[in-house]
């Protein structure tokens, strides 16, 4: 038996492009999961039937962070980029 009790009598399989897997395969990676269990939890959580926290959550909280990570970058980008050109202008004056 599998864990929570429940017997598995059915497979599914199906394929992807390469552009897809790796897709896949990185946010699996980024969520610490194997790509055909991220699939799995996918599916069982478009279906209702997620056993864990939900994934969808997971991943827009992960899109959420990237998106500050981006604006914050850009910020610190700015201002390195002001700050160079402050010690530029200091050196030639």
């Amino acid at each position: 038996m599998k864990s929570g009790g429940k017997r598995r009598y059915r497979q599914v399989k199906f394929y992807l492009d390469e552009s897809e897997y790796d897709r896949l395969k990185s946010l699996a990676d980024e969520l610490g999961e194997s790509p055909a269990s991220l699939a799995k939890k996918i599916v069982l959580e478009y279906l209702g039937l997620s056993e864990s926290a939900s994934l969808l959550k997971r991943v827009c909280d992960l899109e959420e962070k990237y998106e500050r990570l981006v604006r914050e970058l850009g910020r610190v980008e700015r201002e390195v980029a002001y700050l160079m050109r402050v010690v530029k202008s200091k050196r030639g004056s």
